[in-house]
């Protein structure tokens, strides 16, 4: 029989459960990670450096892929080969740093 699996926490546990650590008021939490998101939403935007460090938890960066012409992709059920262009696009990576991983290896 498979051990039982715990659920994530919500958004409104995270928030209670930092308000309650922390002694600050829920409205100051739900206002310290709208701070948080425009930050993040400045920095890795366009405008922004690419990059950015939750200090000891995680480093995002944003990766440019350059636009590819004529690109073939395989049906792999079919075989057929099609072939199409692919537009440039900015994708986010996310790295774990040693303190996060440090701590989840324990």
């Amino acid at each position: 029989m498979a051990a039982a699996v715990a659920k994530r926490l919500t958004k409104a546990q995270i928030i209670g459960e930092l308000a309650e650590k922390t002694g600050v008021s829920k409205k100051d939490v739900v206002a310290l990670f709208a701070s948080l998101n425009d930050l993040l939403k400045r920095e890795l935007g366009k405008k922004g450096p690419g990059e950015f460090v939750i200090p000891d938890i995680v480093k995002l960066r944003v990766r440019i892929t350059k636009a590819q012409k004529a690109k073939k992709f395989r049906n792999p059920a079919t075989g057929e080969v099609v072939v199409r262009d692919v537009p440039a696009s900015r994708k986010l990576r996310s790295t774990p740093l040693k303190k996060l991983k440090d701590a989840i290896a324990k």
